[in-house]
């Protein structure tokens, strides 16, 4: 029963909420109209005074349109809740009121109380679960406090009979669909998790940053502010792949990823974009910034040596090349990621050509102009084989 603690989580309450929206609308709107069409139950039971409910049965069906009204765009909103609370007790007294009017009402037509019963849990499906108890069990209980003052004259034997035997199994029932959703909201996390993550190393895959960048540089646009971008690329890794295998291949990967992510701040977008190739959005950061955050990721690398080797005492130095793309507003770029991506690229392609392992920039979408940030960068065999 581990998941009854987790149920009051703001994730799962946001996703019932954006879920059971729709129904709940569904559920209200049958509801009114349901009660709208009770004026037929109280013809059945007492033809001679049925008319004298229906001003009753229209304000208990007008009550549910207004929760309808409160809970229309927000299921949780305070309004929404308050009517969830007050609505089911309006409705509640009405129905009491409804049966002193109609000869025989308090026998006969006591079984009718259980009809707005049932329908509670649909109506509060969207909301937590301790929410929608605390409701159920104060319209059961509702009648019996109004007793004392003689506002409800019902045979309280057949009440409690029907009401409390009613109430076990449909709470029962609330609970297993409230565990079924809450499986079906674990799995969906699962799946979307999967659907935006690179399997091999846990970052952003290329479909969530395109995703996510998009809305970064949207608000850029609007603002006017800096940004970078970083296009990363493992140096001749295919011969470590062709050397070693893939499997030692795919932990100098992580490798790197342990070596850059304490380099990356929690405003900035790093993914894996494909291979052995990297990307790092960073929002708000100047051309020179950003070179300065390339440099220490590319030192960070260079200096931790990969212990991976299978069977083996030597370890392998593992580099990278850096290219840098920015944006500044005012310059003759927009804030496009491909275009980012584009000229990033470019400069990732100079520094390759200039002998790997350092960082090239293309500063603010402005013409080709490579800016050399390896100074101080140290030459070194890109295998230290045996």
């Amino acid at each position: 029963m581990f998941w009854l603690g987790r149920i009051h989580r703001g994730d799962y309450l946001a996703a019932k909420r954006n879920d059971f929206r729709m129904f709940a609308r569904g559920a209200l709107v049958i509801t009114a109209a349901f009660l709208c069409t009770t004026i037929i139950w109280d013809h059945a039971i007492d033809p001679l005074h049925a008319r004298d409910t229906i001003g009753l049965r229209l304000i208990e069906s007008l009550s549910v349109c207004v929760w309808l009204a409160a809970s229309w765009n927000n299921i949780h909103a305070r309004l929404a809740k308050i009517a969830a609370v007050c609505v089911p007790l309006l409705v509640s007294l009405t129905f009491i009121m409804v049966l002193s009017r109609l000869d025989n009402g308090a026998q006969y037509g006591i079984g009718g109380y259980l009809y707005f019963f049932i329908f509670l849990p649909f109506l509060l499906v969207g909301q937590s679960i301790r929410f929608a108890l605390a409701v159920m069990t104060g319209v059961c209980v509702f009648p019996l406090m109004l007793a004392p003052f003689g506002l409800a004259a019902l045979p309280w034997d057949i009440y409690n009979a029907y009401v409390w035997m009613g109430f076990v199994p449909v709470v029962g029932i609330q609970l297993l669909c409230e565990y079924l959703y809450w499986r079906v909201f674990v799995y969906r996390g699962r799946v979307e998790r999967l659907a935006v993550t690179d399997a091999l190393t846990g970052l952003a895959n290329r479909r969530r940053f395109f995703i996510e960048s998009e809305r970064i540089l949207e608000g850029h646009r609007r603002s006017q502010r800096r940004a970078s971008l970083l296009f990363i690329d493992i140096d001749h890794f295919k011969q470590v792949n062709d050397t070693y295998g893939h499997i030692v291949g795919d932990a100098a990967l992580c490798h790197v990823v342990d070596a850059i992510e304490p380099h990356v701040r929690k405003s900035d977008l790093i993914a894996r974009y494909g291979g052995e190739e990297f990307v790092v959005l960073l929002p708000e950061t100047s051309h020179r910034a950003a070179l300065v955050a390339a440099e220490r990721m590319r030192c960070a690398v260079a200096d931790k040596p990969f212990e991976g080797l299978p069977e083996a005492p030597h370890t392998l130095a593992l580099t990278v090349s850096i290219g840098v793309a920015s944006y500044r507003p005012g310059a003759r770029q927009t804030p496009d990621i491909d275009v980012l991506i584009q000229n990033a690229d470019e400069a990732l392609y100079e520094a390759k050509q200039a002998g790997r392992d350092r960082v090239h920039g293309i500063p603010d979408g402005a013409e080709r102009s490579p800016v050399a940030a390896d100074a101080g960068a140290r030459t070194r065999p890109r295998l230290n084989a045996p």
